[in-house]
């Protein structure tokens, strides 16, 4: 009982959240949005970041299920760069000559070779310096930025060679 004499309630993230944080980290290394993850626990979007600031223990578990889910992407990222052996199965229904029908199960093991595609988004991501597309190219305009402001100076003091002097050598010289 509170000081009123009002039974205390317990809260919605008491009752609804804390029993399920096993299921929301699931969820979240599973992949679910938070869009999906409030359907299943019936709340809205504003009230889970709301508890997830509010709640350390939410906040961490949110995070722990993120990078578990980066991780078996990361992994399965890796295995397509390098290639993988996997095996296959495959389901036989034979009848024989009664007409009775038998199941064999036949294992193939098979080679996914690397990915062209995965390699060139790996590399592209780790090493942007050397395996980007996109390459920057960085003039150093300084010397030319001096020289200007040079011959503007030597403008302002009247030393500027003129352009008459510039195109004395000139054959659409106006002067003849």
């Amino acid at each position: 009982m509170s000081r009123k004499g009002i039974q205390n309630k317990n809260s919605k993230y008491e009752t609804d959240i804390l029993p399920r944080l096993s299921d929301i980290k699931d969820w979240i290394a599973e992949g679910d949005s938070v869009r999906d993850i409030c359907h299943k626990l019936s709340i809205s979007p504003d009230t889970w970041y709301r508890y997830c600031k509010e709640h350390e223990t939410l906040s961490e578990l949110v995070n722990m299920g993120r990078s578990l889910l980066n991780q078996d992407v990361e992994k399965s990222l890796l295995k397509l760069c390098t290639g993988y052996e996997f095996e296959e199965l495959k389901t036989i229904v034979e009848e024989d000559r009664s007409g009775k029908k038998r199941t064999k199960l036949e294992k193939t093991k098979r080679h996914q070779p690397p990915s062209a595609q995965a390699i060139a988004f790996f590399l592209r991501n780790r090493c942007p310096e050397e395996w980007s597309d996109k390459k920057q190219l960085v003039l150093d305009t300084t010397q030319n930025e001096q020289a200007r402001k040079q011959l503007f100076l030597q403008m302002l003091s009247g030393d500027a060679p003129s352009e008459a002097d510039d195109d004395s050598d000139d054959e659409f010289n106006d002067d003849g």
